[in-house]
């Protein structure tokens, strides 16, 4: 589980660091937006026994899609973010790893499709989402940048197929 409280100083310390930063933004607006998060909606990732990153799910509203020009997705969509932060742990599978541990819970929760998003430049993210299992559902831009958004049906697995 994640818990604010408790946990925020190691995430803070991983949104430091430039490598993070990068793709997911200003700390401090980052912070904020982490703070206001459901708790039940998060979760620490560990390797080895050691936080190594965190995980966050929402249904975005319809206005959220609409300004990062995803509208076409379904309302019951459950997007995810997801962060390796601590240093030297990118592209080592846990990042997949994760992510499927997670599509677990949620299709036992009656989630229907996931989706992620990441910017083009983002090596490790668009390998990640592969290897999850995820498809390329379409290109975006956003922000000043060119993302990808992923998406995965839970209730057709063995297809793992995009809208």
């Amino acid at each position: 589980p994640f818990r604010p409280a408790h946990d925020m100083p190691l995430v803070e310390r991983w949104l430091r660091d430039p490598e993070v930063s990068r793709w997911w933004g200003e700390p401090t607006q980052v912070q904020a937006a982490l703070a206001g998060h459901p708790a039940d909606h998060a979760a620490l990732i560990h390797a080895d026994g050691v936080a190594v990153g965190l995980l966050c799910w929402q249904t975005p509203s319809r206005a959220e899609l609409a300004d990062a020009g995803l509208d076409d997705l379904p309302a019951d969509l459950v997007d995810i973010d997801i962060m390796i932060g601590e240093p030297g742990m990118q592209g080592r599978g846990i990042g997949p790893a994760a992510l499927r541990r997670l599509f677990d819970r949620l299709q036992h929760d009656g989630v229907a499709l996931v989706g992620v998003a990441t910017a083009l430049a983002n090596r490790h993210a668009l390998a990640a989402y592969g290897k999850a299992g995820m498809r390329p559902y379409r290109d975006f831009f956003e922000a000043g940048e060119d993302y990808r958004y992923f998406t995965l049906r839970l209730d057709d697995p063995p297809a793992a197929a995009a809208l």
